[in-house]
């Protein structure tokens, strides 16, 4: 099953949308301002769909941005901007005062829409359109729990609350996502493809909350759940006169801003199926490592082009990355393959786990791993060919947090910067809460 979500930005592209299905609804084009749907205006029946929609859509306005700044944080991608602060997050050495306070705001402005929306149209039912707006807050607080080393959800409408644990935060949106559940299942959605969606999605990320948190036994109950070949894809439109709004992120750090790149250790991937740093078997004589021989073990899931130039910076040479397309290229958000490795993991039973990493080879061209029960092994391993099917979807981060240098390819503390002196690599596997959010919160403490 794959259910696909179309973005869309603001109230303006919703009013399209609930115009075109329901004209008889006069009353509501007469606001003042089509483009805004005023408060004293709202109508908890009437605009449901409205507010979820739009309310998910500020969601996936943010989500391929929060992804570009993982993969730099993580070496899934090099940092080839011009803004210094982004070397922040490639550094692994980000301040109080960085680019995290942008994303943090983000997150929490879409999360905040959600729960008011879910105050606002809750007295309405069990409709999809509660369902999406549980999923949408929970799935933001999912983020929060898995980028930030801190979480904080406001007590209610006016009222802010103090810090809590990366762990209370994904605990949070386990209350949401278990909402999810529990409204889709009625009887009167039972057959409503988008909310059944949802319901599925939600196992996966209540599967990872689980396992982040420790908790082994309830996270391979929730993945067993997800069917292996379901996908929940957030999908991104090519509008010329909207792509800062529409388009794929991703696409837009890698077409427009040109300061994605790829690292060597991918590269290396996609053309030879493996990362030794000493193997020269895959490169063409003479000419240095950004010219490979490509092998008969190329990975496929890992691809890029050689755009021929430096990146923004003006430092890296510029290799754009070849999995998202274009400007509107879906994004995948939770799979039945994420399931897999969470199940894998949660479990931790060696012959399984050793199946699993063959099948994942066997797609990535590489030769069966050598018969092995060893656990350290094979966790390295799980992880390896994790890193390659989820490469730039903003996995690796919690799995670096949960499981230190198990996950390949992590750049670590010390003079390790691909940078010429651009400063050393910090120990952080977490971004700091913004000083912004300290300073401006009543209830944070100040030391």
């Amino acid at each position: 099953m794959v259910l696909k979500l179309i973005r869309r930005r603001g109230v303006q592209a919703a009013l399209a949308v609930l115009v075109a299905t329901t004209p008889a609804c006069n009353d509501f084009l007469a606001v003042e301002n089509p483009n805004n749907l005023e408060a004293e205006n709202v109508d908890a029946e009437r605009d449901a769909a409205i507010l979820s929609r739009s309310a998910y859509q500020a969601f996936v306005a943010v989500a391929g941005e929060n992804m570009v700044y993982a993969a730099w944080f993580t070496n899934e991608a090099r940092v080839g901007d011009t803004f210094p602060t982004r070397n922040d997050f490639g550094k692994r050495d980000i301040p109080l005062d960085s680019d995290q306070s942008g994303l943090w705001n983000g997150i929490h402005g879409f999360i905040q829409y959600a729960e008011t929306t879910i105050r606002d149209i809750t007295p309405v039912g069990n409709t999809v359109d509660l369902v999406r707006a549980y999923f949408t807050s929970g799935w933001g607080m999912i983020m929060i729990g898995e980028l930030f080393c801190e979480g904080t959800i406001a007590e209610g409408p006016l009222t802010p609350r103090g810090p809590i644990t990366s762990a209370a935060m994904l605990d949070s949106a386990l209350l949401r996502l278990t909402k999810v559940r529990e409204i889709a299942a009625n009887a009167s959605l039972a057959s409503n493809t988008e909310a059944q969606g949802y319901a599925t999605a939600a196992l996966v990320g209540m599967a990872r909350i689980h396992l982040q948190n420790g908790r082994k036994a309830q996270a391979s109950a929730a993945a067993a759940q997800v069917p292996a070949s379901f996908v929940l894809n957030n999908l991104h439109l090519d509008d010329p006169n909207n792509r800062g709004r529409l388009g794929n992120d991703i696409w837009s750090y890698s077409e427009s801003r040109i300061s994605l790149v790829v690292p060597d250790e991918f590269r290396s991937i996609a053309n030879c199926g493996s990362y030794i740093p000493s193997d020269t078997s895959c490169v063409k004589a003479g000419t240095g490592a950004d010219a490979y021989r490509p092998k008969a073990t190329a990975d496929p899931r890992i691809s890029y082009t050689d755009m021929g130039r430096v990146a923004q910076d003006g430092q890296l040479r510029f290799h754009r990355q070849g999995k998202i397309a274009g400007w509107g290229s879906p994004i995948r958000l939770a799979s039945g393959l994420e399931a897999q490795y969470i199940k894998l993991e949660a479990d931790g039973i060696a012959a399984d786990i050793f199946a699993f990493v063959n099948a994942r080879r066997a797609v990535g061209r590489q030769p069966a791993l050598a018969a092995t029960s060893d656990m350290a092994v094979l966790m390295r391993e799980l992880m390896e060919q994790k890193t390659r099917d989820f490469w730039l979807e903003g996995r690796r981060q919690p799995d670096f947090r949960r499981l230190g240098n198990v996950v390949p390819y992590i750049l670590q503390p010390g003079p390790n910067y691909y940078k010429p002196g651009g400063g050393n690599v910090g120990s952080q596997n977490c971004w700091p809460v913004p000083g912004s959010e300290i300073r401006n919160n009543v209830n944070w403490p100040k030391t």
